[in-house]
């Protein structure tokens, strides 16, 4: 992800992708699907992502 583009559009792209590698059965679970998503984040949303990494317990999911 890239600082110049809207969070939204990002998103869209992203989820594009995951629906295209489950076109060729690559299936990912719900956690894998978030850690993806918070490490492709640009650094402008480091403390989100420390947030969402370590200051929460138990498993990180899409869904949050």
């Amino acid at each position: 992800m890239v600082e110049s583009k809207a969070i939204m559009e990002q998103l869209t792209e992203f989820n594009k992708i995951l629906d295209d590698l489950e076109n060729t059965e690559v299936y990912l679970d719900e956690e894998d699907k978030a850690i993806l998503l918070l490490c492709a984040l640009p650094r402008s949303f480091e403390s989100f992502k420390d947030t969402m990494f370590y200051g929460k317990e138990g498993n990180v999911i899409l869904e949050y």
